[in-house]
């Protein structure tokens, strides 16, 4: 115990370090999302501006773990543009010469304008309604939305992609993706933070197959100049790495943490998008077992509150066990899945080609923040009904320790988690033999029963998973293992 008193007092000194950085950890800890609701406010709040937007000539792209537009014979031109919502002044001469064809974006929005679908539609119509006098025509393919407490640390972010149109030999993918922090026990300015970050971005276009000429535009920013530029360092060796190009980029320079990416990347196969053809008896593998932050959520809460160390300690775990917990997954989720991408991308078809499904992946996913529901969103857009056996997980006993003492809505969630690959049965026990040979964990998780109302049944375990009851409901419980 005196040991974890003296781990408990270094927490706190890093937590009011956090705080001068206008970070609260604890809310970290009590598994508060930065993300804007996407169910109750983006969504909402997008269909009820799609018309108005549409005047502006700003069309949203359609609902995929990346952007995916055609890749002619010259690689498109990404330019960074960050404006103030508050005073968004946009140069209408500087948009009209970048002309884009599309566009990436990144708001950070104070918390009382997330609030609701109608004040974070009114929020976005004054960026829009400001970028929309320069009568350019563009699509939002991704965009991302997070929470600030500071109000003055809103921003618009828009990464524009000027593309030619002409004969296309393939496809290009672009995505972006942030978080504040991983493990608020180190310092900010740590490698691992800057990796997890990067390859939490990335990762959704490894998921897809897209592992070539990949572009990294790093959205930093810090309090201090050497804080920034240490972590952009970070960003810096970890491109040199793994053979990635690194692009300069504008930062929002907000003096609040924040670190993420913009991934831009080719691939000359067909993306494994094709949920039509899912169809009963594919099989649905995962590289290997997830449920990654509960560790971390864990180890936090117990050196934050010792009501929740001791309940720890009298289920057989020691403070030091959990922290080795937390380690090994920071470990596994700061290195780029790269090996994956490529596994994927060799069997998927020539760009132009049909899908064959006795040859090619059906279909792929990035089971990171939603966790297991991935595969509800899946089982309702494909129209088709899914059932999973087993949920495989990286420290059941730490997802069980979350749930129960409601640390984390949903303990089966990840950042840069694992890969999920869909296909025949034959294909992927292929696939399966190919991850375990590179040293990845895989398991076949569950089976598409063929077409239905999207109906997920999962094993009644999955109560020991997840907390929040609305996202319980989304499943029909089977019996046990």
């Amino acid at each position: 115990m005196a040991n974890a008193i003296s781990v408990a007092d270094q927490f706190w000194d890093r937590v009011a370090r956090y705080r001068e950085m206008g970070m609260d950890p604890l809310r970290w800890v009590a598994g508060c999302a930065v993300k804007v609701d996407l169910t109750t406010v983006v969504y909402p709040a997008l269909r009820r501006l799609r018309p108005t937007l549409k005047e502006f000539g700003v069309t949203i792209g359609h609902r995929e773990d990346a952007d995916i537009f055609p890749l002619s014979g010259e690689e498109p031109i990404v330019t960074r543009r960050i404006y103030n919502p508050k005073n968004p002044s946009v140069n209408l001469e500087d948009l009209k010469r970048i002309n884009p064809n599309r566009a990436i974006s990144l708001v950070q929005v104070h918390q009382r304008n997330a609030e609701n679908d109608k004040t974070f539609g009114d929020w976005l119509l004054s960026v829009y309604g400001a970028i929309g006098k320069a009568k350019v025509d563009f699509c939002v393919g991704k965009g991302h939305s997070i929470i600030t407490g500071d109000p003055e640390a809103e921003f618009a972010l828009f990464d524009f992609i000027s593309h030619k149109n002409g004969r296309s030999e393939g496809w290009t993918l672009a995505n972006n993706d942030t978080i504040q922090i991983i493990d608020p026990t180190v310092d900010p300015g740590t490698a691992e933070q800057t990796e997890v970050a990067i390859c939490n971005s990335l990762n959704d276009l490894l998921t897809l197959g897209c592992y070539e000429d990949l572009k990294l535009l790093p959205v930093i920013d810090a309090p201090n100049a050497e804080l920034e530029h240490r972590i952009l360092e970070h960003a810096r060796t970890f491109a040199r790495k793994h053979d990635i190009d690194f692009v300069d980029a504008e930062s929002p320079n907000r003096k609040k943490l924040l670190i993420g990416a913009t991934f831009v990347g080719n691939m000359r196969k067909e993306p494994p998008i094709k949920t039509e053809t899912l169809k009963a008896g594919m099989k649905i593998l995962v590289s290997r077992p997830f449920g990654d932050l509960a560790p971390i959520n864990v180890y936090l809460s117990a050196l934050a509150d010792e009501a929740f160390l001791k309940s720890l300690e009298e289920q057989g775990s020691s403070i030091e066990e959990v922290q080795d917990a937390k380690s090994e997954v920071i470990a596994t989720m700061r290195h780029p899945n790269l090996k994956i991408g490529k596994i994927i991308n060799g069997y998927l078809p020539d760009y132009g080609e049909e899908f064959d499904t006795s040859e090619h992946i059906a279909s792929t996913g990035d089971i990171s923040g939603p966790g297991i529901l991935i595969f509800k969103e899946l089982a309702d857009k494909a129209k088709v009904d899914i059932t999973l056996e087993n949920i495989p997980l990286s420290y059941a006993d730490y997802v069980k320790f979350a749930s129960e003492n409601f640390l984390m809505d949903n303990a089966t969630a990840g950042t840069n988690g694992a890969v999920a690959v869909i296909g025949e049965e034959g294909l992927i026990g292929e696939i399966e033999g190919k991850l375990r040979k590179e040293g990845y964990d895989p398991k076949i998780i569950g089976t598409i029963n063929g077409k239905g109302n999207g109906t997920v049944r999962v094993p009644k375990q999955v109560r020991e998973m997840i907390a929040a009851n609305a996202q319980l409901d989304e499943f029909v419980l089977n019996g046990a293992l």
